[in-house]
């Protein structure tokens, strides 16, 4: 029982879980989730995508754009940001409310400038704990991967492949290990024990 009430009243942990397209973000998300809610505690899932859908196409329509476009320089220039602004305005109000919350997707602006590790800088509050866990797969079995979920906002990345592969980094945060980098060909059981020991609290 003082088990369970120390994490009821412990600060809201905001969950950034990281990766390139087809690293396998949105599935070990849900898998986690689901375990989480088996032993008691419940997460709010932000995926970006999800929260910007139903404008995000209409936007890029009206700009001149593929509606499915979520990779070209015209779609970074518009409507990038303003679908991670919309997923952190969300997360804001969560967490406020002491729900924790898990936030898959790239990141990588917020990664690269450092903001990610800025609960100010995201714009949540103060109090909020962060986390970050990267995922990593071969760039030949992404490639697999994206085909096979044949998601139209793919497209713009499958048609421009070389081009598309070619600017993908290893973010410096992963390198120097402010992230934990995970290998993403490992079993979920795996995946999700590591997720949840990163949320051990760090001896005072």
């Amino acid at each position: 029982m003082t088990s369970e009430l120390t994490t009821l009243h412990s600060p809201p942990t905001a969950l950034f879980v990281l990766g390139h397209a087809g690293t396998g973000k949105t599935t070990l998300t849900n898998s986690f989730v689901q375990h989480q809610r088996q032993i008691g505690r419940a997460w709010c899932v932000l995926d970006k995508d999800a929260v910007s859908e139903c404008w995000s196409g209409p936007l890029l329509q009206a700009l001149g754009f593929d509606p499915y476009d979520r990779d070209s320089p015209g779609f970074k220039k518009h409507v990038r940001d303003l679908g991670y602004e919309s997923t952190l305005r969300i997360a804001r109000d969560q967490l406020e409310l002491g729900m924790d919350v898990v936030l898959p997707g790239p990141w990588n602006r917020e990664l690269a400038s450092g903001a990610l590790f800025s609960a100010s800088a995201l714009g949540l509050p103060a109090h909020t704990v962060l986390r970050h866990v990267w995922l990593d797969l071969p760039l030949p079995v992404r490639y697999e991967r994206i085909v096979q979920r044949a998601d139209p906002r793919d497209q713009w990345k499958l048609e421009n492949w070389k081009a598309y592969a070619e600017a993908l980094r290893q973010p410096e945060a992963v390198l120097d290990g402010r992230v934990t980098a995970l290998d993403a060909s490992l079993s979920l059981d795996t995946l999700r024990g590591t997720l949840e020991e990163l949320l051990i609290p760090s001896p005072a």
